[in-house]
């Protein structure tokens, strides 16, 4: 009785999570992969099966849209998770040096990511409005004023800023924790050997931070390639589309009146699978460089 017991506690401990995840994860997941196959648009009591054709449409009649959603995606992840992991490990070097008030340092800096999503975005259309935002009144100071957020060559540029601006702060306590987690006793072994300075940082420090390395532009690409909130809130996915997304985009057919919520459906499962593709790659490529520089 005793082992009976022994053996399912564990399973009796996780179960209220394990319900709660299918009921709001993997129902809902199951429910948009039925309707991307169906015309469904609202009503329960009315739709048909059509199989695959939401996706052909896609890929088809729509191909130009998606792709241009798909090449922004991507240039915003890129960016952004380039930009995100050079900034985070720099930051997170400064507030490990032995100065005074680092914990105030690191607070501030963390601070953005705990923000909700919508106060960032509506402080970041205050700062960038063309008529009364702060960043006009400076440029109007050079003779020169600008719709920064409605510029479609500037747009995307901003939102990636924000973006790291929010986020780059968790990845600064990820590379913080890396690095207190890191012997000094490596680091007097390397000064005898002349790694000291920039070369300790290259030889010694980098290689030790590889797996959190790996762990930030994981979860910095899945963030980036799922961001819909803080991009509809800034531009709305315009001007010119230049900061349609892949989440915009899909959000954007559930409103259209052209469209079908089956076929938005489609659109959602095509999202998931571009990021489930991007992330085994991402993925594969990271655990094999581990593999060679261990």
């Amino acid at each position: 009785m005793v082992k009976t017991y022994r053996s399912w506690a564990p399973w009796m401990a996780i179960l209220p999570a394990l319900i709660l995840f299918f009921i709001f994860k993997i129902y809902p997941a199951l429910g948009t992969l039925f309707f991307s196959m169906t015309d469904f648009n609202g009503n329960i009591d009315h739709f048909k099966w059509v199989g695959l054709k939401n996706y052909k449409n896609a890929l088809t009649i729509n191909f130009d849209d998606l792709m241009n959603a798909i090449k922004v995606s991507f240039t915003f992840a890129f960016f952004t998770t380039v930009i995100q992991n050079i900034v985070g490990v720099a930051l997170a070097v400064l507030v490990n040096l032995k100065i005074r008030g680092k914990n105030v340092y690191r607070s501030i800096l963390f601070m953005p990511n705990v923000l909700g999503v919508v106060i960032i975005g509506l402080v970041w259309t205050l700062i960038f409005d063309p008529y009364s935002g702060p960043m006009n009144q400076i440029l109007s100071l050079f003779g020169t004023s600008s719709s920064m957020l409605g510029d479609s060559k500037l747009a995307l540029p901003i939102v990636i800023f924000v973006q790291v601006w929010t986020s780059v702060g968790y990845a600064m306590i990820l590379y913080l924790a890396g690095l207190q987690g890191i012997s000094q006793d490596i680091y007097e072994a390397g000064s005898v050997d002349g790694a000291v300075g920039w070369k300790s940082f290259r030889y010694l420090t980098l290689p030790l931070l590889q797996p959190i390395i790996g762990i930030n532009i994981l979860l910095s690409i899945i963030g980036s390639l799922r961001v819909f909130d803080l991009i509809m809130i800034l531009t709305n996915g315009g001007p010119d589309e230049a900061t349609m997304t892949l989440g915009m985009f899909v959000f954007k057919t559930i409103f259209d009146s052209s469209g079908t919520q089956g076929y938005a459906s489609a659109l959602g499962i095509i999202h998931f699978l571009v990021i489930a593709v991007v992330v085994v790659i991402v993925q594969t490529y990271m655990r094999r460089r581990e593999e060679k520089l261990s």
